[in-house]
């Protein structure tokens, strides 16, 4: 640890970067999954690269290199830097007893607040309920999806009493009550461990409760959710523009216009990116989800483009060129959706 601290972040992000290019094949193969990844990226001080300032433009950057080696890397790698997140706003004895665990990676953090900003949209209700006990809270119902599910991990989760108090809570995967459900077969990211739960009357203790007010919680982090999605949208556009770039010849120069294009989008996107990760708070509500969805069309697209100009060689699915294909089909489902980011935009208009 110290001699990682004692070297430049951009020597620590290079290292990670060509340390999860080393592994992105093995990942896809699903031979391997990314709890690796992620102690060494902790091991290398970048997991909680800029936790507690005011900007996260070095934390953007790291994901954006990590993503443009491998989208299933830099996915858990937000997934866990969230958990980090809300673990650094719990009260103190809940932020001791995890966050240092949570930045070096020894512990990983599951981020299932995906239905409480959809709540907080008005586009759902909470799905698990919790119940006041003498020493704290019993929670059920299900998680329909989250990433990063290990029987060790440390679950952060919303739920809503009967009083309509609406709660962050945390425990642990292993805790009785939690049921995690088989892992369904992916088209990508199958190393994120990503699948459904489901909670029977689980003991959440007192002391394990972040907040109790979910509205005034996810105020303060929706800034930071979805500008460090928006950085693995830009890492892996980055990665397939850089590739398409060297097939604009022959056959390829019928697509010149096109890379031209989508290259001016992301430019784009990564200016409004760091410009508005350099100060979260002064960002508009209207220009982050417009920025997030952005950045998902923008990567489907350019991963369609590479796709076409590496022809059959990308089609072969051993081939970056099709796992990055692969994982992009992925951002325009990922809460919030593609179709949830469009209606809330649309409520600006």
């Amino acid at each position: 640890m110290t001699a990682a601290v004692s070297r430049s972040t951009d020597e620590r992000r290079r290292d990670v970067a060509e340390f999860v290019r080393g592994r992105a094949d093995s990942l896809d193969r699903g031979e391997t999954d990314v709890r690796t990844d992620l102690a060494q990226i902790g091991e290398s001080c970048l997991l909680a690269a800029g936790l507690g300032k005011h900007g996260i433009g070095e934390m953007v950057a790291v994901i954006e290199d990590v993503a443009a080696e491998s989208l299933t890397v830099g996915f858990s790698l937000w997934a866990q830097r969230m958990s980090l997140e809300y673990i650094d706003r719990a009260p103190a004895p809940l932020r001791d007893r995890y966050r240092d665990d949570l930045a070096a990676g020894r512990i990983v953090g599951v981020t299932a607040m995906a239905a409480a900003l959809k709540h907080l949209a008005g586009l759902g209700e909470l799905p698990l309920t919790a119940e006041r006990t003498a020493d704290g809270l019993a929670v059920s119902g299900p998680i329909h999806w989250a990433s990063n599910v290990f029987p060790d991990s440390l679950i952060v989760f919303p739920a809503r009493a009967a009083d309509g108090t609406r709660y962050v809570a945390a425990v642990r995967a292993d805790a009785p009550g939690v049921r995690i459900n088989p892992a369904p077969d992916l088209l990508a990211l199958g190393a994120t461990s990503s699948t459904s739960l489901t909670f029977e009357r689980v003991h959440v203790p007192a002391d394990h409760v972040v907040t109790d007010d979910l509205g005034g919680f996810c105020g303060s982090i929706r800034p930071t959710f979805l500008l460090l999605q928006t950085a693995f949208c830009s890492g892996i556009t980055r990665a397939a523009l850089t590739e398409s770039a060297a097939r604009l010849t022959g056959l390829g120069a019928q697509f010149a216009g096109e890379h031209e294009a989508l290259a001016a989008r992301y430019e784009s996107l990564r200016e409004r990116l760091h410009r508005f990760a350099a100060d979260p708070v002064t960002a508009g509500s209207a220009d982050l989800i417009r920025l997030r969805l952005d950045g998902s069309l923008v990567a489907v697209a350019a991963t369609r483009l590479e796709s076409t100009l590496r022809g059959g060689a990308g089609y072969a699915s051993s081939s970056a060129t099709n796992r990055r294909f692969r994982e992009a089909a992925f951002l325009p489902i990922q809460s919030p959706s593609e179709g949830q980011l469009r209606w809330e935009l649309s409520q600006y208009e």
